[in-house]
C-alpha cells in the first residue's frame, strides 16, 4: 500500500495547532492560507507512518485526525486487530467507532470516482486501483476479523487484558467489576468496621487518629473529609492502603515544622512571646493613647488574666492578627510609637515571634490531620481490598493498576509483550490531559517495544496522543494534566536512543 512505503518512525510533535479552520471573519486569502494550513497539519496528524503528539484546543478536529489517522492505517493495510485506540470515555469510544465504520461503510457502496475523491483527499495524492479495491473490503474485514478493531476507554482494555492474563496478574480468572453503587456499599462497610474497631479500642491508635481527624474537621464534616482521603488514596495506588506523603518526617519538612513541635509546646511558646515584666508598662503606655492604642491594652490585659496558655496565646492573637489571621498592618498609632519607642519595638519584635509560632502551629495541624487520615484511610481501604478478594470483584482503579503493574512485573513482563507485541503495531490515544499517571505506565509500557530492542522492526509501529492541558476535567478522578506533555518528552527520548526521528 502507498502509506506503507516509507520507513516508520519519523515522529512529530504540535502544540497549540488548530486542526479545524478558525471559526472566524477574516480576508479570504488568509482564511484561505489558514484552511492549507489545516490541511496540511491534519495530513501530517493522521499520517500512519508518523509518530505524532498533538496538543490542541477544544472544536479544533481531535476526532476527526483521529478517525482519518485509524483509517489510513487500515487502508496502509494495517490488520484491524493490531490498532489500539483509547478513549477516556464510553461515549467517545462509541463515536469514533461509528465514525469509522460508518465511512467505510460507504467506501464499499461509492462509485469508483467518488472514492477515488475521497480517498485522495484522505490521503492527499490519487489511490492506486489496488487501494480502492482494498478500500471496498475494509468493512467486512473489520467486522470479521478476529479480536477486530480495537476502539475502547482504558479501563475496558485493561479489563480485557486481566481477563487474557490473570494468573500472571494475580487475579481470579473469573471476576467482575463493580459498579459505582457496589463499590460504595462496600465502602461503607468498610468505614463502619474501622469506627468499630476504633472505638473498641479506646488505647490505641486508630482511635487517637479518628478523634484527631474530627477534631480538625471543618463543622464537623467528618465524613466528606474522609470520603475525599479515601478518594485520594484510592486514585495513586490498587493496593491495600495508601501512601500519601504523610511520613512524619518528610511532611514535617516540608511544611516547615520542627521534628519535636507538639502543640503543647507551641501553644506555650505563643502564650510567652512577651514576658510578663514586659506587660504592665505596655499596657499603661497603650491606654494613655487613641481608641486604637486603647484597644491593644485590653487585648494585653486579658492575656495577663489568662489563666492557661491557651487563653493567653488567644489573647496574643487578637492583639497581633486580624479575625482573618492575617498579621495586623497597624499594630499601634504613630503617636504611641514617637512616645514609647522601644516599647514600639518589643511589640513589633513580639508579633513577628508569634506570626513566625502561629504559621508553625497551622502547618503541624495540617501534619496531625493527614497523619490521621492517613491512617484511618489505610484502615478503610485494606478493609475494602479484602472484601474485594473475598468476592472476586475489582473496581475501575484495579483494572488500570493491576494491568500497570502486571506489564511492569519482571516475572510476567516477557511473556505479556511478547503475547501482545504480534498484536499492537499502532497505539492511538484520545483526550490524553485527562489520563493519569498510571494510566500512562500502561501505555508506556505497551509502547516500550516500539521504540527498542526486536520491537523496533523495519515495519511502521506508531503512537499517536491527542490531548489539551487546559481541558482538562478529571483531576478528581487521578487525571494528571502535566503528564501530558511529560510523557510526550518521554518517548521523544525513546525515539532518540533508537536513533528514531523526533521532530518537535
Amino acid at each position: 500500500m502507498g502509506d506503507r512505503k516509507r520507513r516508520g518512525g519519523g515522529v512529530k510533535r504540535f502544540f497549540g495547532t488548530a486542526l479545524l479552520p478558525e471559526r472566524r471573519r477574516a480576508a479570504p486569502q488568509r482564511h484561505h492560507e489558514l484552511r492549507e494550513e489545516t490541511l496540511r497539519n491534519q495530513a501530517v496528524a493522521s499520517d500512519p507512518n508518523l509518530s505524532v503528539w498533538v496538543s490542541a484546543n477544544a472544536g479544533t478536529g481531535k476526532t476527526h485526525v483521529l478517525t482519518n489517522r485509524v483509517l489510513r492505517l487500515l487502508l496502509a493495510g494495517t490488520a484491524p486487530e493490531r490498532i489500539l485506540a483509547l478513549t477516556y470515555t464510553k461515549a467517545a469510544a462509541a463515536e469514533m467507532s461509528k465514525r469509522v465504520f460508518q465511512r467505510l461503510a460507504e467506501w464499499t457502496t461509492e462509485s469508483d470516482s467518488d472514492l477515488s475523491s475521497k480517498l485522495t483527499e484522505l490521503i492527499g495524492r490519487n489511490p492506486s486501483p489496488e487501494e480502492q479495491r482494498h478500500a471496498r473490503q475494509l468493512l467486512a474485514r473489520a467486522i470479521e476479523t478476529p479480536g477486530g478493531l480495537k476502539v475502547q476507554t482504558i479501563h475496558a482494555f485493561c479489563e480485557r487484558l486481566l481477563k487474557r492474563f490473570p494468573l500472571e496478574a494475580a487475579v481470579s480468572p473469573s471476576f467482575t467489576i463493580l459498579d459505582d453503587q457496589q463499590r460504595q456499599l462496600l465502602i461503607s462497610q468498610a468505614v463502619d468496621a474501622m469506627l468499630g474497631a476504633a472505638t473498641a479500642d479506646k488505647s490505641g491508635a486508630l482511635w487517637a487518629a479518628l478523634e484527631t481527624a474530627i477534631a480538625y474537621a471543618v463543622d464537623g464534616n467528618f465524613e466528606r473529609l474522609l470520603g475525599e482521603a479515601l478518594r485520594l488514596c484510592a486514585s495513586q495506588k490498587a493496593a491495600p492502603g495508601c501512601e500519601l506523603p504523610a511520613a512524619r518526617g518528610p511532611l514535617r519538612s516540608l511544611l516547615g515544622v520542627a521534628q519535636d513541635a507538639t502543640q503543647i509546646r507551641l501553644t506555650s511558646a505563643l502564650a510567652n512571646v512577651l514576658s510578663e515584666g514586659m506587660l504592665p508598662d505596655l499596657m499603661t503606655a497603650l491606654r494613655q493613647g487613641s481608641t486604637t492604642d486603647q484597644d491593644r491594652a485590653e487585648d494585653l490585659a486579658r492575656a495577663r488574666a489568662a489563666s492557661t496558655a491557651e487563653g493567653r496565646a488567644a489573647a496574643f492573637e487578637s492583639l497581633f492578627l486580624t479575625q482573618g489571621k492575617a498579621t495586623r498592618a497597624r499594630l499601634f498609632t504613630r503617636d504611641f510609637a514617637s512616645a514609647w519607642p522601644q516599647l514600639a519595638t518589643e511589640l513589633l519584635s513580639a508579633q513577628v515571634r508569634f506570626v513566625s509560632l502561629h504559621k508553625e502551629q497551622q502547618a503541624l495541624t495540617v501534619v496531625e490531620a493527614t497523619l490521621a487520615l492517613e491512617r484511618l484511610s489505610t484502615d478503610v481501604l485494606a478493609r475494602y481490598a479484602a472484601a474485594k478478594a473475598r468476592l472476586a470483584v475489582l473496581d475501575f482503579d484495579d483494572l488500570v493498576a493491576k494491568a500497570a503493574a502486571l506489564l511492569q512485573s519482571s516475572a510476567a513482563v516477557e511473556w505479556v509483550l511478547y503475547k501482545l507485541d504480534g498484536g499492537l503495531d499502532h497505539i492511538l490515544v484520545d483526550e490524553a490531559q485527562d489520563t493519569s499517571p498510571v494510566q500512562w505506565q500502561v501505555i508506556r509500557s505497551l509502547a516500550a517495544e516500539f521504540f527498542s530492542g526486536e520491537g523496533a522492526r523495519d515495519q511502521a509501529r506508531t503512537l499517536f496522543a491527542v490531548g489539551d492541558e487546559k481541558q482538562s476535567i478529571y483531576g478528581f478522578q487521578g487525571a494528571a494534566p502535566s503528564m501530558f506533555a511529560a510523557a510526550g518528552n518521554s518517548f521523544a527520548a525513546a525515539a532518540r536512543q533508537a536513533k528514531r526521528a523526533w521532530q518537535q
